[in-house]
């Protein structure tokens, strides 16, 4: 006898209730991948980031800047993935109250946790670049190091001593810089 286990759609996803332990929840090919929540370390860094993207983002009228929600990546099977900080350009609209974005956002920045494995940071960052992202940023707190993924398959590693500009992020305009000794003191 076999049994088959039925998909999630994001739409069901979306109705599931939150677990009473405070778990993150990702909808991964029609699957719910849960995880513990982050530390305080992680979330320090995630807000960082965000108020550091931020000010240009709206100095030059960019778009908006998310944190944990949700996007919706594809469909059949359905993808729903958080990344930790994320920018949307303008003229891709604004996240609507209770729904996934639907796309990747331009720019998906994804905080590495202890209990992260390698193939599971893998596989976002191929997500979020299937669906369309510009920039993915794997930021490796303890090793203080961002590693920027593109499109075309390009991966650059920046380490304490290097700064992050405008292209490292897929903005539009130039003059953002972030200095990664400021980022991890």
């Amino acid at each position: 006898m076999t049994t088959s286990e039925s998909l999630l759609t994001a739409e069901e996803f979306a109705n599931l209730p939150e677990p009473p332990s405070g778990e993150r929840m990702e909808l991964i090919r029609g699957r719910v991948v849960m995880a513990p929540p982050a530390d305080t370390y992680h979330g320090m860094h995630a807000f960082e980031l965000g108020v550091a993207l931020r000010g240009f983002v709206q100095a030059h009228r960019l778009g908006v800047l998310t944190g944990e929600g949700g996007y919706l990546l594809a469909e059949d099977p359905d993808i729903v993935r958080a990344p930790d900080v994320a920018w949307i350009a303008a003229d891709r609209g604004r996240p609507v109250p209770g729904e996934y974005f639907r796309g990747a956002p331009n720019l998906a920045v994804e905080i590495v946790s202890p209990h992260d494995r390698d193939a599971d940071v893998a596989e976002k960052v191929a997500d979020w670049l299937a669906a369309g992202s510009q920039r993915v940023w794997v930021v490796r707190t303890r090793q203080r190091a961002v590693t920027v993924h593109r499109p075309n398959g390009d991966a650059h590693t920046y380490r304490y001593t290097d700064t992050l500009d405008s292209d490292d992020a897929g903005f539009p305009v130039s003059g953002f810089e972030l200095s990664l000794a400021a980022l991890f003191p």
